[in-house]
Parts: C-alpha cells; structure tokens; sequence
C-alpha cells in the first residue's frame, strides 16, 4: 500500500530558498570559526584590511573628509557619545 503526499509547488520554492539560505549561512559561520588571520603586514594581510576598510566605506560605516580639526572634534566626541 503506497501514499502519495502532495505539495504545493510554492511550498517546495520556499523551503529551497530557506535551504540555500541556511547553507550559505553555515558556510559563512564555518568561514569565520575555522579562518585563520593572515600574518600582519603579509600581502594577504594587506588585501584583508583593504577589503574590510572599503567594505566599511560602502556601509557608510567611515566619517570625513574634515576640512577643519573642529569638525572632526565635534564627530568624534559623538561618535563616543560626549
């Protein structure tokens, strides 16, 4: 005696692309457990900073350029909250 279950294709969609999303997930939690700093000032270390630093830039994550030591004061003191 055999069953048949049947599932909506949209159901099927949805668990797929929450599977693919788990996997990349896990693999960039594997990445990050398992990854080994380069040694500093190697190249690879340099290349590593680099991409960090103008990751940073595209989350608008940097403050500047200051025209005046003032207005990188003023930032400064509220970035720390003062």
């Amino acid at each position: 005696m055999s069953q048949t279950i049947t599932v909506p294709t949209k159901t099927i969609e949805e668990i797929l692309t929450r599977l693919d999303r788990l996997t990349r997930e896990i693999k960039a939690i594997k990445t990050k457990l398992f990854e080994e700093e380069p040694p500093y000032g190697s190249d690879e270390w340099w290349e590593k900073e680099i991409e960090e630093g103008l990751e940073e830039v595209k989350k608008r994550k940097v403050s500047g350029p200051f025209k005046k030591t003032g207005e990188l004061l003023k930032t400064l003191h509220q970035e720390a909250g003062l």
